[in-house]
């Protein structure tokens, strides 16, 4: 499925479903996200690192592809990359699970060049449309918790701290009980 609308000065975006052969273009812009939404938050080692991975992220991904998780992207009109959304059946509930929606984002992210465009608002829609959802966001996330807000999340709970690359970091579940 394919939406369009207008960015930044006039600029077009269109968001669909991406290809397992979209996938490098995708993940590689998903490592520029984080430098520019993380970088205040982690070292450079931290982004190496994660940069490495970038071959085994495109294998993951199209093992998911071929099991049929659908993986979005946003592109400008000149075929760039500018986002990204992952969503699906919640894979391990919280402890806290009652009640909580079946549905989990697990992933969504735009270049900042984009950012205010109503790229994230179109990624989000054909993502999760208007549903029931869950999700984490790093609780210092001002930015990203504003937005879920603004699309009907809520924080559940107390912020929970990160383990592993993330140590030192608080994660904030977010649900959306639907519409």
């Amino acid at each position: 499925m394919t939406s369009r609308g207008h960015g930044v000065a006039g600029t077009r975006y269109y968001v669909r479903d991406a290809a397992p052969a979209d996938l490098e273009a995708v993940l590689s812009m998903k490592a520029r996200s984080w430098r520019e939404a993380y970088g205040h938050l982690r070292d450079e080692s931290f982004f190496v690192a994660a940069e490495a991975t970038l071959d085994r992220q495109v294998e993951h991904w199209r093992g998911l592809m071929a099991q049929g998780q659908v993986l979005w992207m946003a592109e400008d009109s000149r075929g760039h990359c500018v986002g990204l959304a992952a969503a699906g059946p919640v894979r391990e509930h919280p402890a806290s699970a009652d009640g909580l929606p079946d549905t989990q984002l697990y992933s969504l992210y735009v270049l900042s060049v984009a950012q205010g465009s109503g790229v994230a608002d179109a990624l989000l829609e054909q993502a999760i449309g208007t549903g029931p959802c869950l999700l984490w966001v790093l609780a210092d996330n001002d930015r990203a918790r504003d937005f879920y807000a603004r699309h009907g999340f809520a924080d559940v709970g107390e912020p929970v701290p990160m383990d592993g690359p993330w140590s030192g970091l608080d994660g904030q579940l977010m649900v959306r009980r639907g519409a």
